[in-house]
């Protein structure tokens, strides 16, 4: 219905933040929260067009479980003829104004709630516009927003299959990413994403590498009410975070700013770094052995497990982060196009190795080794290597790994 759209996010305080809010708290890990009310309306994104918009909402949904209450989609388009419709109120009022445009949308569709016919198993689509200064909607089902989820591929019918009606949610991780319980245990939900492919891809990876220590493991799949179809995956969740967090956690515990560049005090031991940078490239090591690649491989896609694992997560993702992005896939993007390959990670994989060994993530261009304990010559000169302008002049990951273990980087 939109043509040459995006999607607008943010995060909209809402009339019933004061119930939601109850289930958010991360870090509590001796109580569970009680359950919470439906939400009456729940406005969670705008898609955004030239001069049209749509909302998307819950209706009467449990913020704990998934596929509750009723989906329904706002579309408005400019009104030319009525200069003071609300549809032009909406769309002049800026995402900035996250008050304004989320109670706008929200009184709207309440209005709009008694004249439903009926709700849409699937979505309820509502256009509205103004005509001689009244409200009018239409309605219908959302075609333009049902998902055609692709089901388990046979390679893939071994895996624990788990009902998406069966987990309770309990915080958002990440974009696509939830914290969620599965029979009283805790665990992280990768939502299937626009990619439906792709997360047959992640999971075809991370099903090959199941007896890798150095890659998150594959708990279950996560199904639709069909029990047939891929709504994303559950695997473990780790308490102490990605690697970021560790390290701004661990200066913040210790009142040190993080654009301190002056302060080369370690706060971890430089054998645990090693181990890290180690584990690290194993890991890329074993997706490379398999012909799979990264392209996004960053401080918050390694998670540090209980026992100081270093852990490689976000196998296939649909994006990269600029500044830890190989040159050539950077230019080729802007040319409208993707492409992973092996010496790509290994790029990122050098820009591992030195945020590990000097504990920092951010502002890491141009690269600066300050005087931290451990980063031995040669270890900066294995960093180097990964770094070379010339794809073709950056070792393999196994040679990296070679370099790392034999520990003089000749």
């Amino acid at each position: 219905m939109l043509a040459n759209t995006a999607l607008c996010e943010y995060s909209a305080p809402n009339p019933s933040d004061s119930l939601r809010l109850t289930n958010s708290s991360v870090h509590s890990r001796t109580k569970t929260p009680p359950p919470l009310e439906p939400v009456k309306l729940d406005v969670l994104t705008f898609e955004c067009g030239e001069d049209e918009e749509k909302a998307f909402i819950d209706y009467m949904s449990d913020p704990q479980l998934y596929d509750s209450g009723h989906k329904i989609t706002l579309f408005y388009r400019r009104n030319e003829d009525e200069p003071d419709a609300i549809e032009n109120k909406i769309l002049d009022t800026s995402y900035l104004d996250t008050d304004d445009k989320y109670h706008a949308v929200w009184d709207v569709v309440d209005e709009l709630l008694p004249t439903i016919p009926h709700f849409y198993p699937t979505i309820t689509g509502i256009t509205l516009k103004t005509v001689g200064g009244r409200i009018t909607a239409a309605f219908a089902e959302d075609e333009d927003e049902i998902i055609d989820y692709l089901p388990i591929p046979s390679h893939l019918s071994h895996v624990l299959a788990v009902p998406i009606t069966e987990l309770q949610r309990v915080a958002k991780l990440d974009m696509d990413v939830d914290r969620v319980k599965w029979q009283g245990r805790t665990y992280a939900f990768k939502k299937t994403g626009e990619s439906l492919k792709g997360t047959l891809r992640e999971l075809t990876i991370l099903d090959k590498l199941s007896s890798s220590p150095y890659i998150i493991d594959l708990t279950a799949i996560v199904v639709n009410r069909d029990s047939i179809t891929i709504r994303g995956f559950l695997s473990p969740f780790i308490h102490a975070g990605d690697l970021q967090r560790v390290f701004r956690d661990a200066r913040q515990n210790r009142f040190l700013a993080c654009a301190d560049k002056s302060d080369a005090t370690p706060l971890f031991d430089w054998s645990l770094r090693f181990s890290w940078a180690c584990q690290i490239t194993r890991g890329v090591v074993g997706l490379h052995a398999i012909s799979a690649y990264n392209g996004d491989l960053k401080p918050k896609n390694v998670l540090i497990g209980s026992s100081g694992q270093a852990i490689l997560i976000d196998l296939l993702p649909m994006g990269f982060s600029e500044a830890f992005t190989a040159p050539e896939v950077l230019q080729k993007s802007h040319d409208g196009i993707t492409v992973l390959t092996a010496s790509a990670d290994v790029y990122s994989l050098g820009l591992l190795l030195y945020v590990v060994a000097e504990e920092k993530w951010w502002d890491i261009h141009p690269i600066e080794w300050r005087d931290t304990p451990g980063t031995s010559a040669w270890y900066r000169e294995i960093v180097r290597k990964c770094l070379a302008l010339d794809p073709d002049a950056r070792p393999s990951a196994a040679e990296v790994l070679f370099l790392l273990e034999k520990g003089d980087g000749s």
